[in-house]
């Protein structure tokens, strides 16, 4: 087969495999990460002759540099200044202990110490981009869980650093027989390090954003992009240059980008290269994974796993709990974090390039991040279905899972002295707005939230607060949601706002129910369920939009109140 040929059936059949595992997964509701490494698995199984490796290895290497380039465009130090007192060190904790029990597991069964380190790092690390995607389609990113989880893997994700300087370190050191000589080799590769990081630092300050000023005033796109990806090879030169690798040279021109004016533009002009490479590299991760060699290592495959899994899980939980923050919101954190980030996928063509890993120990990366991904992905789908079946165990055990005392949590011998108020259930960004209309209105009303912060600065203002689970009947009842004239769901998760909606009907049948919801067609399903008023805020924003747009086009009010009421009824509002 002629080059050329070969060159245009691997990329045909490269798209074939990304194109047709990508819509399984979607369809099956799955990351479509996981649709790519599957397709590429089945090429590489029944049609091995076929593919042009080389090529494959080629392009999937550009694909893992942009991927850690958009990654450092993503992230900015400003970012970390707002979680690091609060989320860092327990972050860290969870990363060590993680590293230390997955390097313990593997070491039972035998696997090289080297490669341990490898698989223990990219054990401890979760997905930015699959936990945030799914909590985004869910509308739960500024819920107090999404809150906590967004920080956490922020941090993991500058962790990434000194686990590429660290590894690449042992790596070179893993053929000396001296222990000082091996320290010595982290410790150089550290410092130099800390070298490239201060030129980077002062780079982000001062040089780079001058140089891509002065390339946007030509206001040309093909300059721009083509000067940015110049940043990244140089970059990566340098970083190769002083021992270090490519990929961390990637990630830290990124950071360097993202510091700059122009990050959002060059993010948006990358993004396409980058979506493109990446998928390359995801389809070609599944046509190297060996089925054999996974085969016969299944229980070290297995054993992995289900340690990676509860071990992330327990951590995060009982970390957060440490902390004193809410059982639920625990739960939900350590549920969020049990996959292993795709950046295992990295580690392991890292550690191969290295000379670090063998095609068995990659084989045993890729099948542990792949099956983490596919469990974890519908346990965060469900995760408040998870967790209230996690609630009902935990009951039977109180004196292990019971809930710290506060001053502000409900006793359960007793209701909360109000009545004739409105009960509003979170308070984020919706319903902060509800309850401050509310105090100017002078209509007495009461919060029910599990976000300490949020309750102990309500409580500062003079605001009346419980503490607990709206979605807990005895929270309800105390507060006094039998004598309440309405109550207010501003919670957008549906398995939630059921069970509040249940509780408050078997307290009080004549209560006013309002909930908020992301989705059109739940409206039906809360209303089937007693609630008499469905809020959709981006439909709410969208009127707002069409009455200020009506107006500016000389529309007179009453044909605006017409359209507004037809787009209600289209709607099902009215």
């Amino acid at each position: 087969m002629s080059s050329s040929l070969s060159l245009i059936t691997t990329f045909l059949l490269l798209l074939a495999a990304a194109i047709g595992g990508g819509v399984i997964a979607i369809r099956l509701r799955l990351p479509s990460i996981l649709g790519y490494i599957a397709g590429g698995i089945v090429v590489a199984t029944f049609l091995p002759g076929i593919i042009n490796h080389p090529i494959v290895e080629m392009v999937s290497q550009g694909g893992v540099t942009l991927l850690l380039f958009a990654l450092g465009i993503e992230f900015s130090f400003h970012k970390l200044r707002r979680i690091l007192h609060v989320i860092a060190w327990p972050a860290i904790a969870q990363i060590l202990v993680t590293f230390f029990v997955v390097l313990l597991v593997l070491v039972l069964f035998q696997v090289g110490f080297v490669p341990a380190l490898y698989l223990g790092a990219a054990a401890a690390l979760s997905s930015t981009a699959i936990v945030v995607k799914l909590l985004s389609e869910r509308g739960e990113l500024d819920s107090v869980p999404g809150e906590v989880a967004t920080g956490w893997l922020v941090v993991q994700d500058l962790a990434v650093v000194p686990i590429l300087i660290l590894l690449a370190a042992v790596s070179k050191s893993s053929g000396s027989t001296s222990v000082i000589a091996s320290f010595g080799t982290v410790i150089l590769a550290m410092l130099k390090a800390g070298v490239v990081l201060a030129v980077v630092v002062y780079l982000g300050r001062h040089g780079v954003p001058k140089l891509l000023t002065a390339v946007s005033s030509f206001r040309n796109r093909e300059l721009l992009l083509l000067t940015t990806i110049g940043i990244v090879f140089f970059v990566g030169l340098t970083t190769y240059a002083v021992g270090l690798s490519i990929t961390l040279g990637a990630f830290l021109a990124g950071l360097l980008v993202a510091e700059t004016s122009q990050n959002h533009a060059i993010f948006a002009e990358i993004r396409p290269l980058r979506d493109l490479f990446a998928v390359v590299f995801f389809v070609s991760l599944g046509m190297s994974l060996p089925i054999s060699a996974v085969f016969t290592v299944w229980p070290v495959v297995l054993a992995l796993t289900a340690s990676v899994v509860l071990v992330k899980w327990f951590i995060s939980f009982g970390l957060l709990r440490f902390m004193n923050y809410h059982r639920k919101t625990a739960f939900l954190v350590g549920l969020y974090l049990t996959q292993v980030s795709e950046f295992g996928f990295v580690l392991a063509r890292a550690g191969v390039a290295a000379g670090a890993l063998n095609d068995t120990h990659a084989a045993i990366l890729v099948a542990v991040t792949f099956l983490t991904i596919m469990i974890s992905a519908p346990l965060i789908t469900r995760s408040h279905d998870v967790y209230y079946g996690f609630a009902a165990l935990a009951r039977r055990f109180p004196k292990f899972f019971r809930e710290e005392e506060r001053e502000n949590e409900f006793p359960r011998d007793e209701g909360y002295p109000i009545t004739d108020h409105v009960v509003i259930c979170g308070y984020g960004r919706v319903g902060r707005y509800i309850g401050r209309a509310l105090q100017m209105a002078g209509v007495p009303f009461l919060v029910v939230d599990y976000n300490q912060t949020t309750l102990k600065t309500l409580k500062e203002s003079g605001i009346q607060t419980i503490y607990g689970d709206p979605a807990d009947k005895e929270v309800l009842d105390y507060a006094q949601v039998d004598l309440a004239k309405a109550i207010v769901i501003a919670i957008p998760d549906r398995h939630t706002q059921e069970m509040i909606i249940g509780n408050a009907l078997s307290l009080n049948r004549k209560i006013k129910i309002i909930c908020r919801t992301h989705h059109e067609e739940d409206q039906r399903h809360l209303k089937s369920l007693g609630v008499q008023v469905v809020v959709q805020p981006e439909f709410e924003a969208a009127l707002s939009i069409v009455n200020r747009l009506l107006s500016d086009f000389g529309v007179e009010e009453e044909e605006i109140a017409g359209k507004m009421s037809r787009l209600k009824i289209e709607h099902g509002v009215v």
